[in-house]
């Protein structure tokens, strides 16, 4: 373990109960993910694979779920009376966003943005991400946050395309 990881990692369990952004409008808040958030994260996770059929295997996908959580940090995105909201995973030394998922019901509320702009001041450079090129909504929003293609960049897997934020 690098000490740089280690630094960010103990810097984001002192701060594990305080809130990383918050929204007052619509009332939620992003944090650093605790292990009681397991359960509601993974329920998340596999809802909105709901929304992905081509995404494969719910099993395997939830494996890369939880090394992603051991081996970097996660933030989340709760509101008071829905709960968790939505999620984001991070590995900082590329600043590259392996997950990125909201609650349906949450979409377009600036969670997604929210969650990638206290991830990118984590990284402390622009961020970028995978997006399946099935999924047109996601890769509109981005567009709208000022992401763009990545040219001559290899995604994680052919189905997707490698986006690097503003």
């Amino acid at each position: 373990m690098t000490f740089r990881f280690f630094r960010k990692r103990m810097f984001l369990r002192s701060f594990a109960s305080m809130a990383l952004m918050t929204h007052p409008a619509a009332g939620w808040q992003i944090r650093p993910y605790r292990r009681d958030d397991h359960v509601s994260l993974e329920s998340l996770f596999l809802d909105c694979l709901v929304d992905f059929p081509w995404r494969g295997n719910k099993a395997d996908e939830t494996v890369r779920l939880r090394q992603c959580i051991r081996t970097g940090p996660c933030l989340v995105a709760e509101e008071k009376t829905a709960g968790l909201i939505g999620f984001l995973t991070l590995e900082t030394a590329n600043a590259y966003v392996p997950h990125l998922f909201v609650d349906r019901d949450w979409r377009l509320c600036g969670v997604g943005g929210g969650l990638l702009e206290v991830a990118r001041d984590l990284a402390r450079s622009p961020l970028q991400l995978d997006v399946d090129l099935q999924n047109e909504g996601a890769i509109r929003a981005y567009r709208a946050l000022g992401w763009s293609e990545k040219v001559n960049a290899r995604p994680s897997r052919p189905d997707q395309t490698r986006l690097a934020g503003p």
